[in-house]
């Protein structure tokens, strides 16, 4: 395979972070008005840059908000005065030293939202799951369902989501949307000729969309284009999710947000699902005890 190959067809999936995501950066709800008192009470002009966000003026003095590992969140500018009467030396050692404490400031506020936000995911896992018994055709509908709808979300024919019996090596077609139900009953894949399985177990997206590609790459089914994606947990590989489309295209970045999202999705689902199975068993070993 060529290097435009590795560069097209296969990304990191989820596809690589930088530390701190320009979109994830708080707003510090109270600092514009903080900012405007400060503006007209010392005539100071300071605009707070977001992480990743571009200065205002190549002449503004920036104040780094530092944070625990690396991070920052942004950085306060001071603009330089609209006016032409410049500062001493003495104003801007005051100014330094206001403005690196303010940032000192922020940075201790972006650690206190952080560590609230940390603790109130932590209870939201405390949320207590229904006992309620495992509907094995309700699941099934589950599971179509998501397939069926992420598959209109990216604008796919076709969807099939394969479970990995790790014992055996297997693929096991577990649902499959936009193909012929007797599917379901077609003989389990092997993993090791399963190539793009295998690649997107390792941690990629694989996107088939040249017509030698499919037979190379152990492709379940024949269409113009498809994408293979790894379905996993926080602590295993529960399996791939595989899209069809009609269509010989490509799979744009937002795509694979939105493939992120779906994974993320199905593997909650299918988490949730073994854990009911497991508390229902547990209870009715209870009952004959």
């Amino acid at each position: 395979m060529n290097d435009e190959f590795y560069e097209d067809n296969l990304r990191t999936f989820p596809s690589t972070k930088s530390l701190l995501d320009y979109e994830d950066v708080p707003f510090f709800g109270s600092l514009p008005e903080l900012l405007r008192s400060i503006q007209s009470t010392f005539g100071l002009e300071i605009e707070f840059i977001r992480a990743g966000g571009t200065l205002p003026d190549m002449m503004a003095r920036c104040f780094t908000i530092k944070v625990e590992n690396g991070k920052s969140p942004g950085c306060l500018a001071l603009l330089p005065p609209k006016n032409a009467q410049k500062n001493t030396a003495t104003n801007l050692s005051k100014q330094d030293h206001f403005l690196t404490s303010l940032a000192l400031l922020l940075g201790d506020a972006y650690r206190w939202q952080q560590m609230f936000r940390k603790y109130e995911g932590e209870l939201a896992s405390l949320i207590p799951v229904p006992t309620t018994d495992i509907n094995e055709s309700r699941f099934s509908e589950i599971l179509f369902n998501i397939l069926k709808e992420s598959a209109k979300i990216l604008n796919c024919q076709a969807a099939s989501f394969y479970a990995l019996e790790a014992k055996t090596n297997l693929l096991k077609l577990r649902s499959c949307w936009g193909l012929p139900e007797e599917r379901l009953l077609s003989s389990d894949r092997q993993l090791h000729d399963s190539i793009a399985d295998l690649e997107a177990i390792l941690g990629q997206a694989v996107i088939l969309n040249e017509d030698y590609l499919f037979d190379a790459w152990g492709a379940p089914e024949d269409f113009p284009t498809a994408i293979c994606v790894p379905v996993t947990s926080t602590v295993s590989i529960i399996g791939t999710l595989w899209f069809f489309s009609e269509q010989r295209r490509h799979f744009s970045e937002h795509d694979l947000g939105v493939l992120e999202i779906i994974t993320g999705r199905l593997a909650s689902e299918l988490e949730r699902a073994s854990l009911l199975r497991e508390l229902e068993h547990s209870q009715k070993l209870k009952a004959i005890a």
